[in-house]
């Protein structure tokens, strides 16, 4: 049924948000904002850095503070604590072995998600990695999805999209892909969507997509 499972990086293949808080840490401590509580940060992870800068900052500090923060989490902190969830390169490796295509659908810039994936040892499993910068629209729209079944010659309804945020069920429910809700990220509250699957780990996917 499916040839191509398309990832969500932040919340669903790695555990990006401590490395990331510290990045933001550092960013409102230099224009002396208060620094929220990690929990709440959390919250806002999805939309890249633009979707957990926007909360905690007024508009006019929005574009600078967003090179203070990428310069300081590309300088000081990148994959420090970023790890793969458990269980996660185990299932790359088998359905790579199985023949699937395998991409990530990210609202990251694109070569920030091409550098932690590399330095996390992930990036040989995915035939193709897009950021925000790619597509003309980014999650939630389906642009982003669609630019990826296009370029690999898959079908959506051949298409499966993991990820853990309503963008990623937005996205490819839009898409006309499958969409499975990782619970191990980084969730919010699903309002008026609905994904067709949820799984607690990340080898469930390995009974969704058979031999």
């Amino acid at each position: 049924m499916f040839e191509l499972v398309i990832f969500d990086l932040d919340g669903t293949l790695l555990d990006t948000a401590p490395d990331l808080y510290r990045a933001l840490c550092d960013t409102l401590r230099d224009y002396g904002c208060e620094i929220p509580p990690f929990g709440e940060f959390v919250k806002h992870i999805g939309g890249g850095a633009y979707g957990f800068l926007q909360p905690f900052l007024p508009p006019e500090r929005w574009e600078e503070a967003l090179l203070k923060l990428r310069h300081y989490y590309l300088t000081r902190y990148v994959c420090c604590e970023t790890k793969p969830f458990e269980g996660i390169e185990e299932v790359l490796k088998t359905l790579k072995g199985r023949g699937l295509k395998l991409a990530v659908a990210t609202n990251k810039i694109t070569e920030g998600a091409e550098r932690v994936l590399t330095l996390t040892g992930l990036r040989p499993y995915f035939d193709l990695v897009v950021g925000r910068d790619l597509p003309k629209e980014h999650k939630p729209s389906k642009e982003h999805i669609l630019y990826i079944t296009e370029r690999l010659g898959v079908k959506p309804k051949n298409t499966l999209v993991v990820g853990d945020r309503s963008d990623d069920v937005i996205a490819g429910k839009e898409a006309g892909t499958k969409v499975a809700y990782a619970l191990w990220g980084y969730t919010e509250p699903l309002k008026g969507i609905e994904p067709d699957y949820y799984i607690d780990h990340p080898r469930e996917l390995l009974k969704l997509i058979s031999p």
